[in-house]
C-alpha cells in the first residue's frame, strides 16, 4: 500500500511544477505580446509594405500596407495572401516565389481597386507559436518604373538628338582619344567613323596652340562655351569653328573624359568679313563724298571767280593783248574745270551716286550744241566738223539728254584734240528698231587722227588708261572721259566699241535704245532764250566770297537798269536784311559762316513766315542728293557754281516771272546746220564689218525709213472745248511766237511736276510746302489764262497757309490737276502750230 506521505509530496511537487509552468507561460505571453507590439511597432515604421500570413490567410499588416493596397487593416486580416497579387500570377507563380524566398523578386501586385500595379518582394518564413507563418515585404516600384521608361525616352531621345544633330558632337577620353562621333561630325570633316575612333583629336586642329589653350580653359572651368578655333578636314581644308565642351565625371567625381558640339562659322566669319568690308567701304565711299565735297567746294569756289571775272572783263572793250590774255585764262580755266567734273563725275559713276533723268528731249537740238560747241575750236585747228543725219531719223526721244551730250562731247573733244589740222571729224546717227515704242540709234565719232595702236583698244575704256606717257604729256587730260562714256551708255543698257588704226584715225561707236516721245512738240535742247532786261526786282544775294559777290552782281545788273541788288555775307544778316526789307527772291550760298544757308532758308520759312519767298541754291558743291537737300531746307530751286549766266538768267525768269524774253533761233536754223544724208553712203568699207557685229549684237536690223509723226487730235475739235485763254500770254510776249513757244514749252515741262508736287504734298500733309508749290503755279495758270483754275490754286494756297478748310484741299487739287491736264493738250497743239 502506498505511502500517504509519499503521495503529497508528489502533489506538491507536481502543483509547483504547474504553477512554474503557468508562471512560464505567463512570461511567455508577456513577452510574445510584447514581440508582437515590437513587430507592429517596427512594420508601423517601416518604409515597406509588411503582411504575415499563415496558412495563406493575412494575419497581421503594417500601416504602409494598407495604403499601398488601398484596404484597412480589419480588411486585410482574414484576407486569402493570393488576393493582394495580380490575377494571371496567382495560380503557379505565386508559388514560385513561395519557393524562392529570401531572394527579391519582381512581380505585379494588386489594389482594392483592381489597379496592377509592378513591385518588388520578398517573403521569409517566420516561426510562430511552434507553427510557420510567412513575411511578405511589398514595395511599389511604379515610380521606378516611370523614371525607368523617362531614362530610356530620354536616352533615344538623346540618340536621336547625337544622330540628327546638324553640328558635330564628339565624346572623347582624357587623353584626347575620339571615343565617339556622330554623323554630321563625320560629314564635317571627311572622316569614316571607324577613322575618327581612338584618333586623337589633335588631328583636327590647324594649330597645336590652340588645342593647348582649349584644354586650359575647360580643366580650370570645368566647361568652355564658343571657343573659336581653326580646325582641319581629312582633305586639309582649314575651317573656322567654334566648340562648345564640358568634362565627363565618374560617380567619384573624376574627371574621365570631354563630350562637346564643333559648329562651323566658315560661311558666318567670311559673311561677318564682307559685312565688315562693306561697312569699311561705306565709310571710305562717305569719307570720299566728303571729301569730293569738300574738294569740289573749295576748288570750284575760286574757279567761280576766276570764270566770272573772266567773263566780266571781256565786256570791257579789252586791248589785243588784253584779249590774248583773257583767252588763256578762259582755256586754262576751263580745261580745268573739264578735269574736276570729270573726276567728280566718275566718283559719283563709282559710288552709284549717279541717276540718270527721265524726260522727252529732241536729238536735233543736242547735235546742235554739240556741234556749236566745238565748232570755233575746230576752225581754229582747221579741222572740218561735219554732222551727218540719216533720212528720216526718230528724233523725239525720252531718256537722258544731259548724260547723252555728255558722252558724245568726251568723244568729239578726243576726236578733235587728237586730229592734226587739215584733218575731218564727223558725228554721225543711224537707227535700229525693234518695235514702234523703242528705237535703237547709233553714234559714229570718226577722226582722220594718230589712231590707236591694236593692244590698247582693249584698256582704252579703262579708269586713268592713256595711250602712253606721251599722248598725256601731247594732250593732257585725266584718261577719265572714256571710262566715264562707257560707264553712262551701259547705265543706258547701250554697249560702246571702237575701231581704230594707227596714222588713219578711229571711230567710236555706241548704241542706246530709246523709248520714243509721245509728245508731238519737245523743247529743243540747246536752245536757249536771249537775255533782254528784266523788269523791276529787288534781289538779296547771301554769298560770303567777295570775288562770287562781284561775279554774280555784275553778271545781273546788266540785265537791266531797275534791278536792285543788297549784299548779304552771312545767312545770319540775310535774315536781318528779310526782317528790314521785301525782295523778290533770294540768292542763297549753302556755306557761310555764322548761319549757313541751308539754316537762313528754314529760319526764313519758319520764324520769319515767308513761304512764298523764291530762294535760289547757289552751290560749289557737287554731290548727289544736292537737289533733295536744298528742297528739304525749303528752297525753290538750286544752280550749280561757277554758274551759267544763261541758267541763272533764266532761273530768274523762272521764279519771278519779270523777264522780258527776245526771240531765239528757230528750228529750221537749227535743223540747217545739221546735214542730211543717206547713211549707208557715209559708211566706209573698216565701219560695215563693225555695223554688223552691231546689229549681231542687239539683235536688230537697219530699217531705211522711219513712220512719220502725225497729230492725232482735231485742232478744231479742241478749239471749241479750250479751257486755256492765250490773251494774256499773246500781250506779255507781243504775240512774239518764238517768245510764245518758249514760255509753252517750259509750262508744258513744268506743269506735270507741280501738279505731282501738289498732290505729294496733300498726301504727306505738309500745308506749306502745299501752299507754296500753289504759289509758284499761280503763274502758270495766269499765263495760261486758267481764269477758273487760277482762284482754286488760290484758295488752295490761302487754305494751306491757314491750315484751314483742309477738307476741300483733296478736291480743289483733283480740279486743278483735271484741268492741268486738258492744258497740256492745248499747249502741244499751240506749240505744234507755232512750228
Amino acid at each position: 500500500m502506498a505511502d500517504p506521505h509519499l503521495q503529497d509530496e508528489r502533489i506538491l511537487s507536481l502543483e509547483k511544477q504547474l504553477q512554474l509552468a503557468e508562471e512560464r507561460l505567463e512570461s511567455l505571453t508577456v513577452e510574445l505580446k510584447e514581440s508582437e507590439t515590437r513587430f507592429a511597432q517596427l512594420s508601423r515604421a517601416a518604409f515597406v509594405s509588411i503582411v504575415i500570413f499563415e496558412d495563406e490567410k493575412i494575419i497581421l499588416v503594417n500601416d504602409n500596407a494598407c495604403a499601398t493596397f488601398g484596404y484597412t487593416d480589419k480588411e486585410m486580416v482574414g484576407m486569402e495572401i493570393q488576393q493582394l497579387i495580380a490575377p494571371h500570377l496567382r495560380d503557379g507563380a505565386f508559388k514560385d516565389l513561395l519557393n524562392n524566398s529570401n531572394e527579391v523578386q519582381e512581380t505585379f501586385c494588386l489594389k482594392k481597386d483592381n489597379h496592377i500595379f509592378p513591385a518588388k518582394i520578398r517573403i521569409k518564413t517566420l516561426p510562430r507559436q511552434g507553427s510557420e507563418a510567412y513575411v511578405l515585404a511589398v514595395r511599389d516600384i511604379s515610380k521606378n518604373k516611370e523614371v525607368e521608361r523617362e531614362l530610356k525616352q530620354s536616352e533615344q531621345l538623346y540618340q536621336k538628338l547625337f544622330e540628327d544633330s546638324r553640328d558635330a558632337i564628339y565624346i572623347s577620353g582624357v587623353d584626347g582619344k575620339i571615343l565617339e562621333v556622330n554623323p554630321a561630325a563625320v560629314q564635317l570633316f571627311g572622316y569614316e567613323k571607324n577613322e575618327f575612333l581612338l584618333r586623337n583629336a589633335l588631328i583636327l586642329y590647324a594649330n597645336p596652340d590652340e588645342r593647348k589653350r582649349f584644354k586650359e580653359v575647360i580643366e580650370k572651368n570645368g566647361s568652355v562655351t564658343n571657343f573659336e578655333v581653326l580646325l582641319v578636314k581629312k582633305d586639309g581644308t582649314k575651317i573656322n569653328c567654334l566648340i562648345s565642351s564640358s568634362t565627363r565625371r565618374n560617380a567619384n567625381l573624376e574627371v574621365i573624359g570631354y563630350q562637346g558640339i564643333i559648329r562651323d562659322i566658315t560661311k558666318r566669319k567670311r559673311a561677318a568679313d564682307l559685312l565688315k568690308a562693306k561697312e569699311l567701304a561705306e565709310r571710305s565711299l562717305h569719307m570720299k563724298e566728303m571729301f569730293l565735297a569738300n574738294m569740289s567746294h573749295e576748288i570750284r569756289t575760286p574757279m567761280n571767280a576766276v570764270i566770272g571775272m573772266t567773263n566780266l572783263l571781256e565786256d570791257t572793250k579789252p586791248t589785243t593783248d588784253q584779249v590774248r590774255y583773257i583767252n588763256g585764262i578762259k582755256k586754262s580755266s576751263e580745261h580745268l574745270l573739264v578735269l574736276i567734273n570729270d573726276i567728280l563725275d566718275f566718283s559719283k559713276i563709282e559710288a552709284g551716286q549717279l541717276q540718270l533723268e527721265q524726260i522727252d528731249f529732241d536729238l536735233d537740238g543736242i547735235l546742235v550744241n554739240v556741234e556749236q560747241t566745238f565748232k570755233f575750236r575746230a576752225e581754229k585747228k582747221r579741222i572740218r566738223l561735219h554732222v551727218i543725219k540719216e533720212e528720216n531719223l526718230t528724233t523725239a526721244l525720252f531718256g537722258d539728254p544731259t548724260r547723252l551730250t555728255q558722252i558724245l562731247v568726251n568723244l568729239v573733244g578726243n576726236a578733235i584734240k587728237f586730229t592734226e589740222p587739215g584733218g575731218d571729224v564727223s558725228i554721225t546717227v543711224k537707227q535700229f528698231t525693234e518695235d514702234k515704242e523703242r528705237c535703237h540709234l547709233a553714234f559714229y565719232v570718226k577722226d582722220t587722227g594718230i589712231g590707236i595702236p591694236p593692244d590698247k583698244l582693249e584698256t582704252i575704256f579703262d579708269s586713268f588708261t592713256q595711250v602712253s606717257r606721251s599722248t598725256t604729256r601731247m594732250f593732257g587730260g585725266t584718261g577719265l572721259g572714256l571710262a566715264i562714256s562707257k560707264k553712262l551708255v551701259e547705265m543706258q543698257g547701250g554697249s560702246i566699241k571702237a575701231v581704230s588704226e594707227v596714222g588713219k584715225g578711229s571711230t567710236f561707236i555706241f548704241a542706246i535704245k530709246f523709248i520714243k516721245s509721245k509728245q508731238e512738240s519737245i523743247k529743243k535742247a540747246g536752245s536757249l532764250l536771249n537775255m533782254r532786261p528784266l523788269g523791276p526786282l529787288r534781289i538779296l544775294l547771301a554769298e560770303d566770297n567777295e570775288l562770287n559777290q562781284v561775279v554774280a552782281r555784275d553778271t545781273i545788273m546788266k540785265w537791266g537798269d531797275k534791278i536792285h541788288i543788297d549784299i548779304a555775307p552771312n545767312g545770319l544778316e540775310a535774315t536781318e536784311r528779310l526782317k528790314e526789307n521785301s525782295y523778290d527772291i533770294v540768292l542763297m550760298d549753302v556755306q557761310m559762316p555764322k548761319m549757313n544757308g541751308y539754316d537762313a532758308t528754314k529760319y526764313i520759312r519758319k520764324e520769319l513766315k515767308l513761304v512764298d519767298l523764291p530762294i535760289l541754291a547757289m552751290t560749289a558743291y557737287a554731290t548727289t542728293g544736292e537737289a533733295e537737300k536744298t528742297i528739304v531746307a525749303g528752297m525753290n530751286d538750286y544752280i550749280s557754281k561757277p554758274f551759267s549766266p544763261i541758267k541763272l538768267y533764266n532761273k530768274l525768269v523762272q521764279m519771278t516771272g519779270v523777264a522780258i524774253l527776245g526771240e531765239g533761233e528757230t528750228d529750221a536754223q537749227e535743223e540747217d546746220t545739221i546735214e542730211k544724208r543717206d547713211g549707208n553712203k557715209i559708211m566706209d568699207a573698216s565701219n560695215e564689218g563693225f555695223l554688223n557685229s552691231l546689229e549681231s549684237e542687239f539683235g536688230l536690223s537697219f530699217i531705211e525709213e522711219a513712220s512719220e509723226d502725225e497729230v492725232s487730235a482735231d485742232a478744231d475739235t479742241f478749239k471749241a472745248q479750250a479751257v486755256t485763254d492765250l490773251t494774256f500770254l499773246s500781250e506779255a510776249t507781243g504775240d512774239d511766237p518764238d517768245m510764245k513757244r518758249s514760255l509753252l514749252e517750259i509750262m508744258a515741262k513744268e506743269t506735270p511736276e507741280e501738279i505731282e508736287s501738289m498732290k505729294q504734298y496733300l498726301e504727306e500733309e505738309n500745308w506749306e510746302r502745299l501752299g507754296a508749290a500753289a504759289h509758284k503755279f499761280k503763274s502758270t495758270t495766269t499765263y495760261l489764262g486758267l481764269h477758273e483754275a487760277n482762284d482754286w490754286v488760290k484758295d488752295i494756297q490761302k487754305y494751306a497757309q491757314e491750315a484751314s478748310h483742309l477738307d476741300e484741299l483733296p478736291e480743289l487739287v483733283e480740279r486743278v490737276s483735271q484741268i492741268a491736264s486738258h492744258a497740256l493738250v492745248e499747249i502741244d497743239l499751240e506749240l505744234a502750230r507755232l512750228k
